[in-house]
C-alpha cells in the first residue's frame, strides 16, 4: 500500500485535484457548518491542499493546517496557497501516525480521500484523538469504490464532475462498502474515540469520530 504519492504522481494528482473544485466546496461548506467562527482545523493527508485552502478562504479567522507524508505534495500545497492569496493556512510534511502537534490542539480534524492509503487506520485514528480537543470530532471522507453506476453518476453530477473520466478515478481511489463496514468500522470501534458513525453520501462515505472524554 502506497501511503505517500511519489513525485511524478503528485504533479498529475495536483492537476486533477485542481479540477474537482465542486467537491472541495462541498467539503468546505460541511466543515464550516461545524466550525463557524474561530477555531483550529487540521487536514490529514492533504495532498496539494485544495480543501484546506478553500476552507481558509471562506473564513480568514480560522487557523487551518494541512499535513501530508509526501514532500512534493506539501511543496505543491504551499504554492497553491500562495496563488490563492490565503495566509491563514499552513502546510507541513508529517505522517498521520505521528502528528507533531500538542495534545488537544484542534477543534476539528478532517481527511479527504486519504483513508485508503492508511495501512494502519487504528494508529491514525488514535493520533487524531490525541490532538483533538475534548468535544472535538474527526471527519474522515473517502469514496465508495463499488457504489452503483447511477449512484456514482448522480454524485459526480452534484459536484460538477463528468462521469468520464472521473468515474474511473473514483472506482480506483477509495474503499469498498464492505471495507467501510468491516475493517474501518472495527478500527474506529477499537480506537480511543468514544463514538463513531458512518454517513453515506452517494458515492462518498463520511466516518464521524467523536471525542467526549478528556484524555
Amino acid at each position: 500500500m502506497i501511503e505517500g504519492i511519489p513525485a511524478p504522481g503528485a504533479y498529475i494528482y495536483n492537476l486533477m485535484a485542481k479540477r474537482r473544485k465542486g467537491l472541495d466546496e462541498v467539503i468546505a461548506k460541511d466543515v464550516l457548518s461545524e466550525v463557524k467562527e474561530e477555531g483550529k482545523i487540521l487536514d490529514v493527508g492533504t495532498g496539494p491542499g485544495y480543501v484546506p485552502i478553500e476552507i481558509a478562504k471562506r473564513n480568514p479567522n480560522l487557523e487551518v493546517w494541512g499535513v501530508d507524508i509526501s514532500k512534493t505534495m506539501i511543496k505543491l500545497a504551499r504554492k497553491n496557497a500562495e496563488k490563492a492569496g490565503v495566509e491563514n493556512v499552513k502546510f507541513e510534511v508529517m505522517s498521520a501516525y505521528d502528528l507533531k502537534f500538542p495534545k488537544k490542539y484542534f477543534d476539528l480534524i478532517i481527511s479527504v480521500g486519504a483513508l485508503h492509503h492508511f495501512s494502519m487506520p487504528l494508529k491514525a485514528f488514535n493520533e487524531m484523538y490525541r490532538v483533538l480537543k475534548t468535544g472535538g470530532k474527526a471527519w474522515i471522507y473517502d469514496f465508495i469504490t463499488d457504489a452503483g453506476r447511477e449512484e456514482l453518476k448522480e454524485f459526480l453530477k452534484g459536484v460538477g464532475l463528468n462521469y468520464f473520466p472521473w468515474g474511473i478515478g473514483f472506482r480506483l481511489h477509495g474503499l469498498k462498502h464492505g471495507e467501510w463496514k468491516g475493517r474501518i468500522s472495527q478500527a474506529a470501534a477499537r480506537s480511543n474515540f468514544e463514538e463513531y458513525t458512518l454517513e453515506k453520501r452517494g458515492a462518498l462515505m463520511k466516518l464521524i469520530l467523536k471525542k467526549s472524554r478528556s484524555i
